[in-house]
């Protein structure tokens, strides 16, 4: 087997750079297609402080160069991941924003909207959010179809022995 484990993260200063503006310009693009307003992108984000928002938000928009940190990335890709599992999900935006406003009752959510997750403050709501819809990308938690529903596992006396 060749498996290998992923490569590390690379937060070099040039890469942060080389993503930032265009990461911060698509999360400014999906914000209203989830009606978020600017406290709202500004949580996601991780709280950054008003007038640091203002600058990053300026400076991407004209496309200067534009450094974030590694977290903030971090964030941004979770929230561009969400929004790519849910246009796969979904039929359309509109659907998939109501997926991230409704109720739902499955972990990690207990009852509250992914959106309320998400907005919580912390990274790992975020990352919940991205895995849960991962996993559904992938056909986790779906009820298993007609042919795997009568499935028997495989025992000993399944075995072909040479």
């Amino acid at each position: 087997m060749n498996w290998k484990p992923p490569a590390p993260i690379d937060a070099s200063p040039e890469n942060r750079a080389r993503a930032s503006g265009p990461g911060l310009r698509t999360l400014f693009n999906v914000a209203p297609v989830w009606e978020l307003d600017v406290a709202e992108i500004r949580t996601l984000l991780g709280m950054p402080p008003s007038d640091a928002f203002q600058t990053w938000s300026d400076t991407a928009r004209a496309d200067e160069p534009l450094t974030l940190e590694t977290d903030v990335l971090l964030r941004i890709s979770a929230v561009l991941g969400i929004y790519k599992s849910l246009r796969l999900l979904e039929e359309t935006n509109d659907e998939g924003s109501k997926r991230l406003r409704g109720i739902n009752r499955e972990n990690p959510f207990n009852g509250k909207a992914p959106m309320e997750l998400m907005l919580s403050g912390f990274e790992p709501g975020l990352m919940d959010v991205r895995g849960y819809l991962l996993a559904k990308e992938c056909g986790g938690g779906t009820a298993p179809s007609e042919v795997d529903r009568d499935f028997k596992p495989y025992t000993d006396a399944n075995l072909i022995r040479i």
